[in-house]
């Protein structure tokens, strides 16, 4: 546990994916600009290549990688995949998958969340002090990050899905389909994609990734935004909810409502050397795994995020948490019994537990086949939140699996 809030306090400036309550909307039109190559690198042949960027997205700089994939099997119709992470990460935690996908023949997007990892930290400046600016010019060379833009936004599940069916749209992916993958919070980005449920609060508008999805994959699937959806449990009595409720409101009010406490953690407390404690602790089976990369993807978006990252982590575990990936399933069952359904789960996950109110709920639907037509599928692997990362080789032999007998034509 004190590993988890290390991390949790740490490094939360290095996450959150934005989206906001815009009081005006921009046309498509003057919402992009032609992705910026960071840099490529060719891996294995000519036509095996990695590509890092940043994308405009309402004037926010979005990071992203992209790989090519190699052709392996042209006689097989193969979806491309979209990678969403989880709270605190960005797109280097899933290095062994892109490569992975790639290896087999998949076109692979990863993104790093608005307000998360490389990508800006929106923050009117009006509330930006000197002492807090972002310190882009420290950066390291090969570690650029997205400049803060002078915004307010309101973060959100359904925000994130629109920015991924933004993104999916504006670069015109899934001619073969769509399979998205998320992990942690990020899996709640997927759904939220896949059923288009950030859209009804826009009058005549539609989500381009819903009717193109093919198969959605969830690593570790969290509750919601934050962890007050668990106050959502049926079974908690009365008296429990209002226990549970009085201690989020004071962890709220203690901790992560207090920018102070928050803005002096990210500048006087997080170290490389906390961060990769904290991570071995989530890491238990191979710590080794946990390397300098890994590290500083955690360490200068945490460090360099300015005030923005400090507002990212305020809003993240005080915002409304959203809908549960249950109260999802009830209000589109047409939608998410209509393509597979894919679990993976780290058996040693003490974040997300298996035997927690997502992971019962996703056992409970493969056991009596509540989606019909055996398309919700579950593989409980060795490892933690992150399996893919500390156990690829049995986590990704799990995934290759399904997308094989699964979802490739």
């Amino acid at each position: 546990m004190r590993a988890t809030l290390l991390l949790t306090i740490a490094v939360s400036a290095s996450f959150i994916s934005c989206s906001t309550s815009f009081s005006a909307r921009t046309t498509p039109s003057s919402r992009y600009s032609t992705p910026l190559a960071l840099s490529s690198t060719t891996t294995q042949s000519d036509t095996s290549i990695t590509k890092k960027f940043f994308w405009k997205w309402r004037g926010h700089d979005i990071f992203g990688e992209y790989r090519v994939p190699i052709e392996k099997d042209s006689n097989k119709i193969k979806p491309t995949v979209i990678l969403l992470h989880g709270f605190g990460a960005s797109t280097t935690y899933w290095r062994e998958t892109m490569s992975t996908l790639q290896n087999e023949g998949y076109e692979v997007h990863a993104l790093d969340l608005l307000g998360q990892g490389r990508s800006s930290k929106p923050i009117p400046m009006d509330t930006t002090t000197t002492a807090v600016k972002q310190k882009i010019g420290e950066l390291p060379e090969g570690r650029e990050m997205g400049k803060n833009t002078d915004s307010r936004v309101v973060y959100s599940i359904n925000l994130w899905g629109e920015l991924v069916d933004d993104y999916a749209s504006h670069h015109k992916l899934g001619e073969s389909g769509l399979v998205l993958m998320g992990n942690s919070l990020g899996s709640l980005v997927a759904l939220s994609a896949a059923t288009g449920d950030f859209r009804l609060d826009e009058i005549n508008s539609a989500s381009y990734i819903s009717p193109r999805v093919k198969g959605v994959c969830l690593f570790n699937c969290a509750v919601g935004l934050n962890s007050q959806n668990v106050l959502k449990n049926p079974n908690l009595s009365s008296i429990q909810v209002a226990i549970f409720s009085r201690i989020f409101y004071i962890l709220n009010a203690l901790i992560f409502d207090n920018q102070a406490l928050l803005r002096y953690a990210l500048n006087n407390i997080v170290t490389k050397q906390l961060l990769r404690d904290a991570l071995r602790g989530l890491y238990l089976n191979s710590p080794e795994r946990v390397d300098d990369e890994l590290v500083d993807s955690f360490y200068y978006p945490a460090k360099f995020g300015g005030e923005g990252a400090v507002e990212a982590i305020r809003q993240i575990y005080t915002n409304d948490a959203g809908l549960t990936p249950m109260e999802l399933h009830d209000k589109y069952p047409e939608v998410l019994n209509s393509f597979p359904l894919h679990l993976i789960w780290g058996d040693e996950d003490a974040v997300t537990p298996i035997n927690g109110d997502v992971g019962a709920f996703y056992c409970d639907r493969v056991a009596n086949n509540r989606g019909g037509r055996g398309l919700t599928t579950i593989d409980v692997v060795k490892g933690g939140h992150i399996p893919f990362d500390e156990n690829p080789v049995q986590t990704h032999g799990a995934m290759l699996k399904w997308l094989e007998k699964k979802v490739v034509n």
